[in-house]
């Protein structure tokens, strides 16, 4: 059997919800090759179509529709988890017109996000996410974009959150606030899709039931992180949208992608968004 590749990161959430895909791969009938990188990284290799099904954030899901569709399971996104801008003491959102913004890479849903809320695209400096808050805390940039589990951390950089995007997207949508979804190869065809859908629910209900061989898949993965933080992570970032966007999700999606087009930051595309 051809295995599927499979890409997603090693943040508690993603490997909560597809730790299931390794650990239980014998008895599956669809069979998944995992691929585990930095977010950033994986939304560069779906600009080629480097992987079957990845991971994506939805700026660059935005960017690769002729080639990628969006499943219904695996995404992140909901209310009170979206990015956030952090600073030193002292820093205030007036001096962000000169500053130099250390951010997640460039197709993050983090840089999207600030690049609309300002409606000019500031002065960013690329790097992993890992290191956004250690340079700014450093003086090597003035800003910087935090995702992940960076909100429940920042205190031991010295830093303060100066601005929540996720916050100013709900208020100005009345929506939650897409961050990255699953998207599958167009040409695997609609089966396959249907068919990796139900994979990565299985996959989830594995962890939600409390599987050892998940939990221990998850800490392998998460470094040196704590177990109160990764525990935040998964309760913050996995919710009722994980198992199958809904029709409030896709609307979210949609709205997002409205909103990055109308601001020339994406091309539109005619074909659908989803998979199925």
């Amino acid at each position: 059997m051809k295995k599927l590749t499979i890409g997603y990161s090693t943040c508690p959430n993603d490997t909560y919800m597809f730790g299931g895909l390794s650990v239980r791969e014998k008895e599956a009938l669809t069979a998944f090759e995992p691929v585990l990188a930095d977010v950033e990284t994986l939304n560069g290799w779906a600009l080629t179509g480097r992987l079957d099904v990845t991971k994506l954030s939805f700026f660059a899901i935005g960017r690769v529709r002729e080639r990628y569709a969006l499943l219904h399971s695996g995404a992140a996104l909901g209310r009170g988890c979206g990015p956030i801008l952090v600073a030193r003491s002292g820093t205030d959102l007036k001096d962000l017109k000169d500053a130099v913004i250390a951010a997640p890479g460039n197709l993050t849903t983090a840089r999207l996000l600030l690049t609309l809320y300002l409606d000019y695209e500031p002065q960013f400096r690329q790097m992993v996410f890992s290191e956004v808050m250690p340079a700014v805390s450093a003086g090597e940039a003035d800003f910087g974009l935090v995702i992940h589990e960076g909100r429940f951390t920042l205190d031991t950089h010295g830093l303060q959150s100066v601005l929540d995007l996720g916050q100013w997207w709900e208020a100005e949508s009345g929506l939650p606030i897409p961050l990255g979804g699953i998207a599958i190869r167009r040409d695997l065809g609609e089966n396959m899709a249907r068919s990796v859908d139900e994979r990565i629910r299985q996959s989830l209900s594995l962890a939600e039931g409390g599987s050892s061989m998940v939990e221990d898949y998850i800490i392998s993965h998460a470094q040196e992180m704590d177990r109160s933080v990764i525990r935040q992570h998964i309760d913050l970032y996995v919710n009722q949208f994980s198992r199958d966007l809904g029709d409030e999700g896709r609307k979210a999606v949609g709205a997002l992608l409205d909103r990055a087009e109308g601001a020339g930051l994406l091309q539109p595309c005619s074909l659908p968004l989803m998979a199925y």
